[in-house]
């Protein structure tokens, strides 16, 4: 079975009941009416405007992190060798399902239940690793859940915030992915051995 067979279905099985969450949590507490307040093609396209070039600054905060933080570049390394190999549409896929699910429950839920500040720490908390380093995820994860909270008070409902995290995760994803495929190759056989994923 290929990376891609095996980590999508996972994917899906974490991010489809938290979608399905947000969704029954946001019609229970008819949350759905501030999810999209959008009301003609301009507010729809600023807000589209908005969400893609934020995302795409995002990317190139988090590179420029990378080039400049030991601790980010050793981090990256790591996630790019889970990620190794994974294709284009797998990217898509990962950053699709995952930005639409987190934005529903932090943004559309949490957000508009407890505010801006408990829902951003909230997100930070979810993105936190076992080890020190993993710090740096928890710490980019503030930043950019904060951005996506004033995304979502001020852009007239989630279409920003979960365009923004959906630019953001499906480069990262894909860069990652390269660069830990590069990284397996020049290991050499050996390593696939040692590391049959």
């Amino acid at each position: 079975m290929s990376r891609n067979a095996r980590l999508l279905p996972i994917a899906c099985g974490f991010y489809l009941p938290i979608f399905c969450i947000a969704l029954l949590w946001g019609w229970l507490r008819e949350l759905w009416p501030q999810w999209w307040t959008l009301s003609n093609r301009a507010e729809i396209l600023q807000a589209s405007q908005a969400g893609i070039l934020l995302g795409l600054l995002g990317v190139g905060l988090s590179w420029q992190l990378t080039r400049s933080v030991p601790a980010v570049r050793k981090l990256s390394d790591r996630i790019g060798m889970v990620l190794a190999g994974q294709s284009g549409r797998y990217a898509v896929a990962l950053a699709l399902l995952s930005s639409i699910a987190e934005e529903f429950l932090f943004r559309g839920c949490l957000q508009s239940e407890l505010g801006l500040w408990p829902a951003t720490i909230l997100f930070a908390l979810v993105h936190i690793g076992n080890e020190r380093l993993w710090l740096w995820w928890t710490a980019t994860a503030f930043v950019a859940g904060l951005a996506m909270g004033l995304l979502y008070e001020h852009s007239g409902g989630l279409l920003a915030p979960v365009l923004m995290h959906f630019v953001i995760n499906a480069i990262n994803i894909h860069i990652l992915a390269g660069r830990g495929a590069r990284a397996r190759a020049e290991k050499g056989p050996a390593a696939a051995l040692l590391d049959p994923s």
